[in-house]
């Protein structure tokens, strides 16, 4: 006769935990042994072969593994626009929400950047514009942040805001520009500016609106009017053309 006290049989538990060893161990052999490398570097060419107003490039990629990997020497590029805004390093890290969360370095200075699935994306944070611009005479840090909803088949975000800021920069003939302020909303091709400022060399405020060109981002016009102090006096400001004429002249 068994036992009242007889202990009940553990082989429901050691199946258990055999299977759970297997399905650990399969998983670990997957994620060491699976080639993530060329996995994200496939995952970024389609990325960059589906958005023809944008070109992706980069050295080489490392740290990878299941939810995340690093871009060096990453580049982007604009269709019909000189240049390219170059990175040392991007850390991606994947998960579900937010879908993607990206580190870019521009040699000290770090931006980080949220991609949701929903089609928005929002970013802050510094920008070493000597880097960023591939070793332009441009000098500075540059304070950005901004939200942008960008659905699927979309060359440009359809709202969304942005600023920019910086203390001090340094222009490619000299001469220095102090406390800059930009900010402006986007709605489709509009771009409604709340905010142009400039201390010093000359002390300027203004607001204005612009018209985005999907073709071309350097002929995006722009229209601004406010006040420019000299001395101590203020007179009126205003200032028209594109985006163009306003950073290449």
């Amino acid at each position: 006769m068994r036992s009242r006290h007889a202990k009940p049989s553990s082989l429901p538990g050691r199946i258990l935990a055999r299977f759970f060893l297997v399905a650990f161990g399969f998983l670990l052999g997957a994620a060491l042994f699976t080639p993530w490398g060329k996995i994200w570097a496939h995952a970024l060419t389609s990325l960059d072969e589906s958005h023809p107003m944008f070109g992706l490039r980069w050295d080489s990629i490392d740290r990878d593994g299941p939810l995340g990997f690093r871009i060096n020497g990453f580049k982007i590029t604009v269709a019909d626009t000189p240049g390219s805004l170059a990175f040392r390093h991007a850390y991606v890290s994947v998960g579900f929400s937010p879908l993607a969360h990206v580190r870019l370095d521009t040699g000290g200075a770090q931006c980080e950047l949220e991609l949701h699935r929903n089609g928005v994306f929002a970013f802050e944070g510094d920008l070493n514009l000597t880097s960023l611009l591939g070793g332009a005479d441009f000098k500075g840090d540059l304070r950005v942040a901004g939200n942008f909803f960008l659905p699927g088949g979309a060359t440009l975000p359809q709202k969304g805001w942005l600023d920019l800021r910086s203390q001090q920069l340094l222009l490619p003939d000299g001469k220095a520009i102090e406390d800059l302020a930009f900010t402006a909303e986007i709605h489709d091709r509009n771009l409604d500016v709340r905010d142009f400022s400039i201390r010093q060399p000359l002390t300027i405020k203004a607001t204005g609106a612009g018209l985005v060109d999907p073709a071309n981002f350097y002929h995006t016009t722009f229209a601004l009017k406010g006040d420019m102090t000299i001395g101590q006096r203020s007179i009126p400001y205003e200032l028209k053309g594109t985006l163009g004429d306003a950073v290449l002249r």
